[in-house]
């Protein structure tokens, strides 16, 4: 019964002391809250901001201007396009990673299921 015992406080103990996975770093973390990716698929290239830690369904949002760090810090993932005239093309892209297909799928792959692209 001891050893019940002993086991159930290292148990608490190992759960009341994990680190946080929250994205906003802890004051003894210096990482940034938000990871940076840049990609090119054939013309189109962009830089996608996210929060490092993907948890549950974020809103996928597309932008040619400066607002991304904003967005990410709200929970965002940001696709940040070079020319606005191909965001179309974006979307397009996008919509393959979340079918796990297109020339995106290797590299964001783990971003499927967390992220809905919003309509043009």
């Amino acid at each position: 019964m001891a050893i019940v015992r002993v086991l159930v406080a290292v148990a608490c103990a190992l759960v009341l002391t994990a680190p946080n996975t929250a994205a906003a770093p802890s004051q003894d973390d210096h990482r940034p809250a938000a990871m940076t990716m840049r990609y090119q698929a054939g013309d189109l290239v962009a830089v996608v901001h996210a929060p490092r830690a993907l948890v549950g369904v974020r809103p996928l949002v597309f932008t040619h201007d400066v607002s991304a760090t904003v967005l990410v810090r709200r929970g965002a993932v940001v696709v940040l396009v070079h020319d606005p005239s191909s965001l179309t093309r974006h979307h397009e892209l996008w919509r393959e990673v979340s079918a796990g297909t297109g020339p995106l799928a290797e590299r964001f792959g783990g971003f499927a299921g967390h992220f809905v692209v919003a309509q043009p």
